[in-house]
């Protein structure tokens, strides 16, 4: 008879037979030598033992002997039967997992009523067999850990798009240097010209000024109207009028064109020939989160700006923690935040490339921890003398181990979402994406995020000790201590990515 079971990921699935194979040796080996049978006997011993310290007095001591042994008997029969006796074959399936939808929702999507077929079953020949109670434990904590990553809303998953937007980037070295040859013969000029004209810059035109596709600099007059590239440039022909008295060019040949005409131009502008530097299914994917007709200039200002990372939204502090609340206007204020946001910016690298490592190695060691206590399933029930404690509380470390999947889960939405919990408006979020404004914010909640990869996971494990189950130290040290290492590495070589960067040595 088959036990149809199901695991979350594929190395889950080969630790999860590798360990009932081994549990099934160690049985075997346990009922061949007469071990199994010990605590029957101890138990049949200590009864006798206890009804022969009764005394003389006790006339039905004999009657109750055999009550007290019957009972036990029958209590232990059941633990021995359901716990330990491998009754059902074990049909592992990998559940199917929508990728489209959990792109679009930063958390696993699980297709509805479906499973993949079966996969890993056995080990060179060897195919598990698994005790009735433990299916049922296991069936059980992964329909509970599905139904509850299923509830978690499905929602933009932000983080996702913004990686993204990151790894956009200006493949064509000719491109590159155009664009910069853009930003000192247009944008600089551009810049210089508002700053002498002195006088207070509003916070919007701040930032719209402060990359070189500004809308202002575009439509105002006297701005990139009045500035010409220095040199031809292929695409844009000569005109008579414009271009007459300018060297190295002429009729056929290339001309100069005005700021203006060198970045919006159709086919041949530069912000046309950056926007073609993007994967189109990238922007089909983008254009369905954002509507906006300046959507995509937030990413084209992405790939063209210095990767300084920043959180744009509200003008106002987004996340509020325990910093003084006096308004942060003095010098001493001013100088405690800036020292924040650089050490946050140098320590963020490590930190991120740290918690990287970890979360990949969050499922894996779960799933060690499971294959353990399958394999120590046998020797605990048996010690324990077919105890219904012992069984108790490996029933609540193994749903307890499986379950930490739903608090991953959450921490990975969390991560995903923040961005549209906290800043509200559309024209918010692009700008967090293209790294506009409120720096700080951005690095603690990177920080926070993070944590809560750990931090879930420690208050679920210490709510299971509160019910007397003492599983949650257990557990929670084999997580920290198997996931350690990774984030040991992952921080080492964040570290050492920084070094470079910041012009040291490895």
């Amino acid at each position: 008879m088959d036990a149809p079971l199901i695991v979350f990921d594929y190395f889950s699935n080969a630790l999860v037979v590798l360990g009932w194979i081994i549990n099934n040796a160690i049985w075997s080996v346990m009922n061949s030598t007469g071990i199994a049978a010990v605590p029957f006997i101890a138990m049949i011993a200590s009864e006798w033992y206890r009804a022969r310290q009764e005394g003389d007095d006790e006339g039905n001591k004999g009657v109750l002997s055999i009550n007290r042994i019957e009972t036990r008997l029958y209590a232990m029969a059941l633990v021995f039967l359901f716990t330990c006796q491998p009754i059902l074959q074990v049909n592992l399936n990998t559940v199917d997992v929508d990728v489209n939808r959990s792109e679009e929702c930063g958390t696993r999507q699980f297709a509805r009523g479906e499973w993949s077929g079966s996969t890993l079953t056995g080990i060179e020949g060897t195919v598990p067999r698994i005790p009735v109670w433990w299916a049922f434990v296991h069936a059980i904590s992964h329909g509970t850990t599905a139904t509850a990553i299923a509830a978690i809303p499905c929602s933009t998953d932000f983080q996702s798009i913004r990686t993204e937007v990151d790894l956009q980037a200006i493949e064509n070295p000719a491109l590159q240097t155009e664009v910069g040859e853009f930003q000192r013969q247009c944008f600089g000029r551009a810049r210089n010209r508002l700053f002498q004209q002195g006088g207070s810059i509003e916070a919007t035109r701040a930032m719209d000024v402060d990359w070189i596709g500004s809308n202002y600099f575009q439509t105002t007059p006297g701005y990139y109207d009045s500035f010409h590239a220095g040199r031809p440039v292929e695409g844009f022909p000569y005109n008579t009028e414009r271009d007459q008295s300018r060297p190295g060019t002429g009729p056929g040949q290339p001309g100069y064109p005005t700021c203006q005409e060198w970045w919006s131009a159709d086919e041949v502008g530069l912000r046309a020939r950056l926007h073609q530097e993007v994967d189109a299914g990238f922007w089909d994917g983008f254009r369905s989160v954002f509507t906006s007709s300046d959507s995509e200039d937030y990413v084209i200002r992405r790939m063209v700006s210095p990767r300084s990372g920043a959180a744009a939204g509200n003008l106002d502090q987004a996340v509020v923690g325990y910093r003084d609340l006096d308004g942060g206007s003095s010098f001493w204020d001013a100088t405690v935040t800036a020292g924040a946001v650089f050490g946050g910016g140098i320590s963020i690298l490590p930190f991120q490339a740290g918690m990287d490592m970890l979360k990949q190695a969050l499922p894996m060691v779960q799933s060690a921890l499971v294959m353990a206590i399958i394999i120590c399933l046998p020797f605990v029930i048996v010690i324990s003398g077919y105890s219904y404690k012992a069984v108790g509380m490996a029933t609540f470390g193994l749903f307890g181990i499986w379950f930490l999947s739903f608090w991953w889960e959450l921490a990975r939405w969390v991560d995903s979402n923040l961005v549209d919990l906290l800043y509200r408006s559309d024209a918010a979020k692009m700008s967090w994406l293209s790294a506009a404004n409120n720096l700080y914010d951005r690095l603690v909640l990177q920080f926070v995020e993070g944590a809560m990869f750990l931090v879930l996971p420690a208050v679920w494990l210490g709510a299971l000790g509160w019910t007397g189950m003492k599983v949650g130290n257990a557990v929670e040290q084999g997580v920290n201590k198997g996931t350690g290492d990774a984030q040991g590495a992952g921080k080492s070589g964040g570290s050492k990515g920084q070094s470079i960067g910041t012009g040291g040595k490895l």
